[in-house]
């Protein structure tokens, strides 16, 4: 079994999704599924390559990434959790995480973001290749989760 057809996000634009379409994309792609969230970015295929590239229509939406509003920390700086990523089943979105958290950090400014990765499907290393620091392991009604940071501010 071969690694999963891939996209790149340099081929992809970013958009602002709307509440129903950003749940329904995760409600199909998001073992979780859809969750409360304020801020929601999606990939939508601008272009294609061709080449090593899965071929999908101009306007498919291909990942969706989601956070949380801003809580104030002690320390003055505002920090969001970033909620969910997730890319169509089946397909790999070459620097889609990659692309949403910038835009995010761009637009909003955060003092940080912290999220958590499923230890039962994940290490991670995704988010630690992005810039994010493991703080803690979190075990809790039978989960265990890595909670990890990464400070802007």
């Amino acid at each position: 079994m071969g690694p999963s057809p891939a996209v790149y996000a340099r081929n992809c634009q970013i958009v602002r999704l709307d509440k129903d379409t950003c749940r329904d994309f995760l409600q199909q792609n998001h073992y979780l599924g859809p969750c409360s969230d304020r801020y929601r970015y999606g990939l939508v295929i601008k272009r294609s390559t061709g080449k090593n590239e899965q071929l999908l229509p101009p306007g498919t939406l291909v990942a969706v990434g989601t956070f949380s509003n801003a809580r104030r920390m002690r320390n003055g700086l505002l920090s969001y959790e970033w909620l969910r990523y997730a890319s169509l089943q089946s397909l790999r979105v070459v620097g889609g995480m990659s692309l949403i958290l910038h835009t995010f950090v761009q637009e909003k400014q955060p003092g940080d973001v912290m999220t958590y990765a499923d230890c039962q499907f994940s290490d991670g290393s995704a988010f630690v290749q992005l810039g994010f620091v493991q703080e803690e392991i979190v075990e809790k009604q039978g989960f265990k989760n890595i909670k990890l940071r990464k400070i802007y501010g």
